[in-house]
């Protein structure tokens, strides 16, 4: 006799879901957004631009000034909103379909290529051909699965599973909100492009190498990339690096050119203006606005796909398949949306649902997405999460600290479905 499969409560949705009629109007919705792309989407980059120039102004022109919340929050939200909405959404080719792409804002062109752009376009504590690598290829594909790069639940394992007092872990996780850029997302970004460009240049030994495939140095190669999944900028000191690693790469190509001109040429001026005190005062508010940044983004990034409410997913599906836009909505959440200076402190990442089933659209064409595709999920009772960020950011730390776990998707209910 064969013994009832016991269901989860929370599982019951997939035994009934419509999946291609789910990832039919799911595909159709993304296809008439595309195709609606145009002059308004331009019109509203430009609009981000300018407040995004506002914030950078405010903060350039009080740099000299004794350290004060205006100036820091200023310069914070500047190189804030220019990672996660400028340098995030033109990155994954969100307009270039536009004419906007004809200024410079295609993801062929934007701040890759050269240091000039880079510095020109996007300048931060990330290369951004590494980002475009770790996060619009591999995380976008890979999403909560063991391949995806910014999986909380496994790369925290370390800490989830440490014999150490709670409160301990929770000032860990404190530490790394204040530094995440620089201590995780700066090395390990970096990694996977290193990692991805060794992986290019097996491909020809691979071929010439079938017969032994099992010894072969890419199967190697992929065996070393499980055991040295992140690369903490800790991983320098103690040595545990990958064999395709280069510490004189990443500090030549990705850190010392933006600390240089962050802490060097920038308050450089206001020390001919205004002599030691204006320098060492800009020194502090750069530093301080780092830090803020550091945790403004950690908010913003970090909850978008981490909760005991979100689903983990053990084996690999098609890109753009039913079961992928599914995967999506399920594996992400939203946070409170719906309005320009809402959505522009959340750097539009609030509309992270939408944002992985069309990584390449505008941030207006999320904005008007986000009713739409909230309506196709209720219809076919796929479970749609959106909260307040500080909501998720608690659900994020409780899988932090092995307090909660992901869900484990049950793909056998699905396919018996299908």
């Amino acid at each position: 006799m064969t013994a009832t499969k016991i269901i989860p409560t929370h599982d019951e949705w997939i035994q009934n879901l419509d999946l291609k009629g789910f990832g039919r109007e799911i595909r159709e919705l993304g296809n008439k957004l595309r195709e609606n792309q145009g002059a308004a989407d331009v019109e509203h980059l430009d609009k981000m631009l300018r407040w995004n120039y506002l914030f950078t102004f405010v903060g350039v022109l009080t740099l000299w000034m004794q350290p004060n919340p205006i100036t820091v929050v200023c310069l914070s939200t500047a190189l804030f909103s220019r990672w996660t909405m400028i340098g995030h959404h033109t990155c994954h080719g969100g307009y270039d379909n536009t004419k906007a792409a004809e200024r410079g804002f295609h993801r062929k062109i934007f701040a890759v290529g050269s240091l000039a752009r880079r510095a020109l376009d996007w300048f931060d504590w990330m290369l951004p051909e590494a980002w475009n690598i770790e996060h619009g290829r591999l995380h976008h594909y890979s999403l909560n699965e063991d391949n995806d790069p910014d999986l909380v639940e496994k790369n925290a394992t370390w800490m989830r599973s440490a014999p150490v007092p709670k409160l301990f872990k929770y000032v860990v996780v404190l530490f790394f909100a204040f530094t995440w850029k620089w201590t995780y997302y700066s090395s390990n970004t970096y990694s996977q492009l290193l990692f991805t460009n060794k992986m290019r240049e097996m491909n020809s030994i691979s071929e010439q190498m079938k017969e032994l495939k099992d010894d072969s140095p890419k199967e190697k190669l992929l065996a070393e990339k499980k055991d040295r999944h992140v690369v903490t900028i800790f991983k320098i000191f103690d040595r545990e690096l990958p064999s395709w690693w280069s510490t004189t790469g990443f500090l030549r190509d990705v850190v010392l050119p933006f600390l240089i001109y962050r802490f060097i040429i920038t308050p450089l001026p206001f020390y001919f203006i205004f002599g030691p005190s204006g320098f060492n005062n800009a020194m502090v508010n750069l530093l301080l606005a780092d830090l803020l940044t550091n945790v403004h983004s950690f908010i913003a990034v970090v909850p978008n796909h981490a909760g005991e409410d979100l689903y983990y997913f053990e084996d690999h599906c098609e890109p753009k398949s039913d079961e992928f836009f599914l995967r999506q909505v399920i594996g992400s959440v939203d946070f409170s949306a719906g309005s320009n200076p809402v959505d522009f402190f959340h750097g539009f990442l609030n509309y992270q649902i939408e944002h992985h089933l069309w990584p390449d659209l505008s941030m207006l064409s999320y904005q008007r997405a986000h009713p739409l595709v909230k309506d196709i999920c209720k219809k076919y009772n796929v479970p749609f999460v959106q909260h307040n960020v500080f909501y998720r950011v608690y659900k994020t730390v409780q899988i932090f600290v092995g307090e909660n776990s992901m869900r484990q998707f049950d793909a056998s209910l699905l396919k018996a479905r299908t």
